[in-house]
C-alpha cells in the first residue's frame, strides 16, 4: 500500500470509525494484561509460601528418629485471602433517602492495609520416608502432620522413599 491508498482509507469516516474503536480495543487489551501479571504474582507468592511450608515441614519429620530423608506434598483448597481495611464516608443531601457511600482503601507504604490474612484449609498431605516401612515411625510421622497442620489423620498419605 502506498501513502495515497491509506489517506484514501482514513478519508472515509466509517474507516476512522472502525480504525479507532480497533485502537481503542488494543488499548483495553493491554490494559487487561497487565491486570493479569499482578495475579501471577500473588500466585506465585502463595507458591513459594507452600514450597517453604512443604520444606520446613520436610526439615522437621526427618528429624523423627528412624524417619531418615523425607519429601512432603501439601494440598489446599484455596489461596490466602486478604481482608483490607476500608474508610468508609457516607453523605446525604437534603433527603434523608438520598445518601451516598465512599469506600476507599487504607494505605500503608503505598499497599493497602490487611485486617486480617486467612490461611487456607489444607486439603491433603502426601509424605515420602526412607522409614515409613516401619509401623511406629509411620504413626509418628502421621502424628506430626496431623499436629502441626491440623489435618486429621485420613487426609494424610504417607509412603516408604526409594532407596538410592
Amino acid at each position: 500500500m502506498n501513502k495515497e491508498e491509506i489517506i484514501k482509507i482514513f478519508k472515509n469516516k466509517n474507516n476512522r470509525l472502525i480504525c479507532l474503536i480497533l485502537i481503542i480495543g488494543v488499548v483495553l487489551m493491554v490494559a487487561a494484561g497487565g491486570h493479569d501479571r499482578k495475579k501471577e504474582a500473588v500466585s506465585t507468592a502463595n507458591e513459594i509460601a507452600v514450597e517453604d511450608e512443604e520444606k520446613r515441614l520436610a526439615d522437621i519429620l526427618s528429624q523423627i528418629d528412624g524417619a531418615g530423608e523425607v519429601s512432603v506434598m501439601i494440598t489446599y483448597y484455596s489461596s490466602t485471602e486478604k481482608d483490607i481495611a476500608y474508610e468508609t464516608k457516607t453523605a446525604s443531601r437534603g433527603d434523608k433517602s438520598e445518601t451516598s457511600e465512599d469506600k476507599k482503601a487504607v494505605m500503608t507504604d503505598g499497599e493497602p492495609m490487611v485486617v486480617k490474612e486467612v490461611y487456607p484449609q489444607v486439603k491433603g498431605v502426601i509424605v515420602t520416608a526412607q522409614g515409613a516401612g516401619n509401623t511406629a515411625v509411620k504413626a509418628a510421622i502421621s502424628e506430626a502432620v496431623s499436629a502441626s497442620l491440623d489435618v486429621p489423620v485420613h487426609r494424610i498419605c504417607i509412603f516408604k522413599k526409594e532407596e538410592e
